[in-house]
């Protein structure tokens, strides 16, 4: 199920410039993100085969809301622009362009993978998920890579936790294989993208031809080296559970290029 609100603006390059910029807010809801996800998938067969209603929650792929602004503009000098058409400085300054792709979004929600396959209690299911004892991001708690949710509001009775996790009645307890927590959490998500990517390019006029030119760029991926964070471990059977340890985007990326059009 998608319910979305989306919005485009878009002004066509003209006076060398041009801006598409596109927003959407918007929900998913499934009860599987993928035919196939691989071993550690949570799709890979569900929790309960035999009630798919418990597998319903927002999707693998839900991000609430989304923008992107991509701009276009070419500097007004050089040949057959507005000032310096001709002549030394014409050469140097004139031709540049630079570029940009600006992304900002929600993170995806967080969802809890059992790599044991459950096999630890008599159960033997192959997807395993705890028992909801409490909120997992309640008012005022300190959200950092540390300690991104609240842990203990899990009850991982059901599965083979690692050392310090709630386990009530376990570990290994068959009776509580069937956990209540969701698929993926609506409210515990992975953080969000604030990125930059940018491109400074420059044309140089060949005379074979009007159409022929040498195109000269370089483009800034993550221009401002800002740490775009991945998702938390999702899996109960290890002791880092919770927190943070990598990247989702790359640091910055400087790419060099030299492009013959003709």
């Amino acid at each position: 199920v998608y319910h979305s609100l989306q919005a485009k603006f878009d002004r066509r390059f003209s006076n060398g410039f041009s801006l598409l910029a596109n927003f959407t807010w918007s929900k998913l809801i499934d009860d599987s993100s993928s035919d196939w996800g691989g071993f550690w998938s949570l799709d890979v067969l569900g929790q309960d085969f035999y009630n798919r209603r418990s597998e319903r929650s927002v999707s693998a792929g839900d991000v609430p809301l989304r923008l992107t602004v991509a701009p276009i503009y070419e500097l007004p000098f050089g040949h057959g622009k507005k000032y310096f058409q001709n002549g030394i400085a014409s050469q140097v300054i004139g031709g540049w362009r630079v570029a940009g792709i600006y992304t900002l979004s929600n993170g995806y929600p967080f969802g809890i993978t059992d790599n044991s396959y459950g096999y630890c209690n008599a159960a033997h299911l192959l997807s395993d998920r705890p028992n909801m004892i409490g909120n997992p991001l309640p008012a005022g708690f300190n959200q950092n890579l540390q300690h991104w949710f609240d842990v203990p509001t899990l009850d991982c009775s059901g599965t083979c936790p690692a050392a310090g996790l709630v386990d009530l009645t376990g570990p290994g307890d068959p009776a509580k294989a069937f956990g209540d927590s969701p698929r993926y959490f609506s409210t515990v998500r992975v953080p969000g993208v604030n990125n930059i990517d940018f491109s400074l390019q420059k044309d140089f006029r060949i005379p074979k031809g009007e159409q022929t030119r040498l195109t000269f760029r370089a483009d800034f991926y993550n221009a401002l080296n800002h740490p775009q964070f991945a998702s938390p471990n999702s899996a109960p059977t290890v002791g880092n559970f919770g927190t943070i340890t990598s990247t989702s985007v790359p640091n910055r990326t400087v790419q060099l290029g030299l492009h013959l059009y003709f």
